[in-house]
C-alpha cells in the first residue's frame, strides 16, 4: 500500500527519531568483582559516606562519585529489604506459635472442671461475680501499693 507524501510515506524521519532515542538510552555499568568487594567492605564500616569519602572511593575505584552515591543508596535499600524480610519471617513464626498456643488453651478451657464438685466450673452469673470481686481486690491492692 502506498502512502501519499506527508502522511507517513517517508520513513526516514521515523528512523532518525529511533536513532536519536537509542543514542539517548542509558548504558548500564556493571562493577567489577574487585570494585564490589571494596564497596562492600567500606559499606560495613560506613553505610553513609560523605561527599569526600565518595570522591575518594571514586578515585580509588575509577568510578564517578555519582555512581558511588547510587551504589550506596541501592545497597542501603537492599539491606533494609533483607532485614525487613527476616523480621517479617520471625514475626510470622512467632505469630503462628502464639496462635497454636492460644488454640491449645481454648481447647483446654473447654474441658475445665470444678475442682470441688467435678462439674462445669460455674455459670455466667458466678463468673461475673468472681470478676467483680477480683476487680475490687485489684483496686484495693493498687491503693495499698500507692501508699508504699
Amino acid at each position: 500500500m502506498e502512502f501519499p507524501m506527508g502522511s507517513g510515506g517517508n520513513n526516514s524521519g521515523d528512523e532518525e527519531a529511533s536513532n536519536i532515542s537509542s543514542s539517548r538510552k542509558k548504558s548500564y555499568h556493571r562493577h567489577t568483582a574487585q570494585q564490589t568487594l571494596h564497596l562492600e567492605s567500606f559499606f560495613k564500616e560506613c553505610p553513609h559516606p560523605d561527599d569526600n569519602q565518595r570522591r575518594q572511593l571514586g578515585r580509588d575505584l575509577g568510578l564517578d562519585p555519582k555512581q558511588i552515591k547510587f551504589w550506596f543508596q541501592n545497597k542501603r535499600t537492599q539491606t533494609k529489604a533483607q532485614t525487613d524480610r527476616a523480621d517479617n519471617s520471625a514475626l510470622r513464626n512467632e505469630n503462628e506459635r502464639i496462635y497454636c498456643e492460644n488454640m491449645a488453651i481454648r481447647e483446654a478451657l473447654k474441658n475445665v472442671i470444678c475442682p470441688s464438685c467435678g462439674g462445669p466450673p460455674f455459670g455466667e452469673e458466678a463468673r461475673e461475680h468472681s470478676l467483680q470481686i477480683l476487680q475490687l481486690e485489684n483496686a484495693h491492692l493498687k491503693d495499698e501499693a500507692s501508699f508504699i
